[in-house]
């Protein structure tokens, strides 16, 4: 049919069958007649890869829960979802993929090809060992469980969220665990050093053994893993997990044409339009996920937000624009939460280490509370640092049995507001004994940077 045609519908090709890829199918397949065209290297269709460690804990019942929608559901919306497929490179002159050797033409292309796990140079030998593993996809978590089985050891690689959460998983289901990062504070991306300690404590707690400011030398064993080098001295282990990070998903697009910026990641404009070596952006071609490098709020500079929520709003800008509903996607403060054994830690915004390397002069404050009233059962401690700029709130770090989500998001609108110390302790709060305190830590955290700028302009 010719495009001409009244009939003819446009065809809109995504790669990538993750948060932002069938956010953007389903939801434009709902408010348009596009001809909507997914392609999934993974083998399965859709589901929570944030809910993985929490199988492997035990708090959720089983993988198959995990599931969000099947293959039938994406069909009955009109969607050809092509799970297990590979695209092999995408020609933006022709507007084609090639997949599987075949040639799919398009009118609109989505690019969300997430990330990789990043393996270092030195343990990429020994990544091929059995009984190694990235969890990054459903199958990964899988297979890890299958194994954990049987194991009486692991050995975690790299002490960032998905690291320590694991850490906690496998050191409740009674397993020796050694979580090795190589800074000198786990979480090192996400909270400052003194936070940290909280976490490493209430880990250790649960019986991990922690090593920081050490980097692997290397993975061994004779087929199946038998140990981890560290210093020269060999740590036994049934499993080895590598938790190093990740690094953003761009073959595809540096292939087309389209540029990286320098953080790896895709180079996009405020519709989320991909950057072409020319130096124009592309109306027909979007990209959004781990893969798009992004602008921070507070510092001005570019960055790689690799978030489900920030994802699952670029999908949602991705859309408006797709169906002809200006939208853009602006700066980012990436609010982020995660849970720790029997601790939520969250933050939003810098940290102190961020501040420093961007020149950003920081005064803190910093609390210790309680997340109800402390006659009240079952009350546990609630850690909150805030950190200004010139009296401006730019980050929060929050650590407690429950209630930091909340405090989280509060925060992130605080700091997208540009609230100052004042407004903090001008901030009503509610009470009750179950759910909080009368007068809220953040107000004391607030109050304790105050006396501090107070003394500097001394």
């Amino acid at each position: 049919m010719n495009k001409r045609d009244p009939g003819y519908s446009k065809k809109l090709i995504i790669v990538g069958g993750g948060a932002v890829g069938l956010a953007v199918a389903t939801s434009v397949r709902r408010h348009s007649n596009y001809d909507v065209l997914v392609f999934s290297s993974d083998s399965h269709a859709s589901y929570s890869q944030c809910g993985i460690p929490f199988v492997i804990a035990g708090d959720i019942r089983d993988f198959n829960s995990l599931l969000l929608r099947d293959k039938e559901f994406f069909g009955e919306a009109g969607i050809d979802l092509r799970t297990g497929t590979t695209v092999q490179s995408i020609d933006l002159g022709k507007r084609t993929v090639i997949a599987d050797g075949k040639e799919y033409g398009f009118d609109k292309l989505v690019i969300a090809t997430g990330s990789i796990p990043s393996v270092p140079e030195e343990l990429r030998q020994g990544a091929s060992l059995e009984n190694v593993f990235t969890v990054r996809t459903l199958s990964d978590g899988i297979r890890l469980e299958r194994s954990l089985q049987t194991a009486s050891s692991v050995a975690i690689i790299g002490g960032g969220p998905i690291g320590a959460e694991l850490a906690a998983a496998c050191s409740r289901r009674g397993l020796k665990t050694l979580l090795v990062n190589r800074s000198d504070s786990l979480l090192s991306h996400n909270i400052d050093p003194d936070m940290a300690d909280i976490v490493r404590e209430h880990l250790e707690s649960m019986g991990t053994g922690i090593l920081t400011g050490y980097t692997p030398e290397a993975i061994k064993g004779d087929g199946s893993v038998s140990s981890v080098t560290i210093e020269g001295k060999d740590f036994p282990a049934d499993i080895v997990i590598i938790s190093t990070g990740v690094d953003p998903e761009t073959r595809l697009a540096a292939d087309a044409g389209i540029q990286l910026g320098p953080t790896g990641g895709i180079m996009v404009n405020e519709n989320l339009q991909a950057k072409l070596a020319d130096g124009s952006f592309d109306p027909d071609i979007y990209c959004g996920g781990e893969c798009v490098e992004l602008q921070d709020r507070i510092t001005g500079r570019p960055i790689l937000s690799q978030l489900a929520s920030t994802a699952r709003r670029m999908a949602g800008v991705i859309r408006d624009n797709l169906i002809s509903q200006e939208k853009s996607f602006g700066p980012v403060i990436s609010p982020w939460v995660a849970v720790i054994g029997e601790l939520e830690v969250g933050t939003v915004g810098i940290t102190s280490k961020v501040a420093s390397l961007n020149g950003i002069e920081i005064v803190s404050g910093l609390a210790t509370g309680t997340t109800s009233a402390g006659y009240y059962p079952g009350s546990t401690q609630l850690y909150i640092k805030l950190l200004f700029s010139d009296r401006v709130l730019v980050g929060a770090q929050i650590i407690g049995g429950k209630g930091v989500k909340e405090r989280i998001d509060a925060l992130s609108l605080a700091i997208s507001k540009r609230a100052t110390v004042e407004e903090l302790l001008d901030l009503e709060t509610c009470y009750t004994p179950p759910v909080g305190t009368l007068v809220d830590p953040l107000t004391y955290a607030a109050k304790g940077a105050l006396r501090k700028m107070t003394k500097v302009r001394k």
